[in-house]
């Protein structure tokens, strides 16, 4: 059969045939995800929601916007309520969050009019579904700028940002670095073509990853073991914490801090695919037709900030952050509503357990916080009540 020169899997077999057959894995997942042309999320079609492969928090109530928007004032009181306070997200989906997060600032007028909000967005599609879920917003006379990448964002604000930057299910779709340690040492993962599948095959490191960078933190992997490294994360949060001149980047994800991330436990890694909400288990099976993702190391996070002038500030579970920012009270004011129906209480009972919920995403979840030029000691109300940072 005859192959689409545009077709993804015709541009996999090329990029492979480049480099001798065999694709190093996180070129393998770029292409896959982030293809101009044909990646996941550069196409138009449905990833989030019931006729997707996935769901995000802000998708399942706006009390995470809501309550993340508290947040957010908190640190603009810290900060001396700037005229100015740019808020940027990266990756905002299908926009439900930045909806959120800006219909809530409305109630806080001085608040609302320094807030001046920006998305990062490489996705054509996702940029569309944005447009459209703002729209309402905007034609309100609500001010929401994208960019493409960071270089447009740094041209439209060359003196840095004052204010904040928050990411939600961003990381964890970066591209990683596959590895395994073998009886010979660490060998990185890559993909060749056998058997009419893409199959996963041992190659050598490259030289980005030196062959004792377990060792040099004091880590041990198994025989046979498998793990990720994400240093396409490392260098956004180095990138990141070099933009911001004060403020706070705000990083919501899936994962876990270094030493856990790297435990024997988790002996195949983290490595997963989401195709029509089933979990699938081999990252090389439906190229460009699943979500493919790798859980967040957020110790590695926290040492990028670090090396660019950023501080932890917390970090926690999904759970106990919005605890501390007081989901529970929100809930109960909620259904204090006369108005209310039978199901409707029940749909915002099942929305608030889903999210705080150790057994459902409220330990799946972390939240880390770093910043810059902020006072001494400061714990943000998302923190106060579980500051995890000795886990870092």
């Amino acid at each position: 059969m005859t192959q689409n020169p545009r077709d993804l899997q015709t541009i996999l077999h090329q990029a492979a045939a480049a480099t001798g057959g065999v694709l190093p894995f996180v070129r393998f997942m770029e292409l896959c995800l982030y293809h101009p042309e044909q990646g996941y999320y550069m196409r138009k079609r449905c990833r989030i929601g019931r006729g997707g492969d996935f769901v995000t928090a802000p998708t399942i109530t706006s009390l995470f916007g809501e309550l993340i928007t508290l947040q957010w004032i908190e640190v603009w009181e810290q900060l001396s309520r700037p005229r100015h306070f740019d808020l940027i997200e990266l990756g905002a989906g299908g926009g439900e969050l930045a909806a959120d997060i800006l219909r809530t600032a409305g109630r806080f007028p001085e608040f609302a009019r320094a807030l001046r909000y920006s998305i990062i967005e490489t996705s054509p599609d996702f940029c569309r579904q944005q447009q459209q879920t703002l729209a309402p917003l905007r034609a309100a006379g609500t001010v929401v700028r994208w960019h493409a990448n960071l270089d447009t964002l740094t041209a439209a604000l060359p003196e840095g940002i004052v204010g904040g930057i928050l990411s939600n299910e961003f990381f964890d779709a970066l591209p990683v670095h596959w590895l395994t340690m073998t009886t010979e040492g660490l060998r990185a993962l890559g993909a060749t073509w056998r058997d009419d599948r893409w199959q996963m095959v041992t190659m050598a490191l490259p030289e980005e990853i030196p062959a004792d960078y377990f060792t040099r933190r004091g880590l041990a992997l198994a025989i046979g073991q498998q793990t990720e490294i994400g240093l396409h994360g490392v260098a956004w949060m180095r990138r990141l914490g070099t933009l911001m001149r004060r403020g706070v980047i705000l990083t919501i994800d899936y994962g876990h801090p270094g030493r856990e991330y790297h435990h024997a436990a988790y002996h195949a890694g983290h490595l997963v695919g989401h195709h029509r909400h089933a979990r699938v288990d081999d990252p090389l099976a439906f190229p460009g037709e699943m979500d493919l993702t790798s859980h967040v190391d957020f110790s590695a996070l926290a040492s990028g900030g670090a090396a660019a002038g950023l501080a932890t500030l917390g970090f926690t579970t999904q759970g106990w952050f919005l605890l501390g920012l007081g989901i529970l009270t929100r809930l109960e004011r909620l259904l204090a509503r006369e108005n209310l129906t039978r199901e409707q209480r029940e749909q915002l009972q099942g929305a608030v357990h889903r999210l705080i919920m150790p057994e459902a995403m409220g330990e799946r979840f972390k939240v880390l916080a770093q910043g810059i030029d902020l006072p001494p000691g400061l714990l943000l109300a998302g923190f106060g009540l579980n500051d995890q940072q000795h886990r870092l």
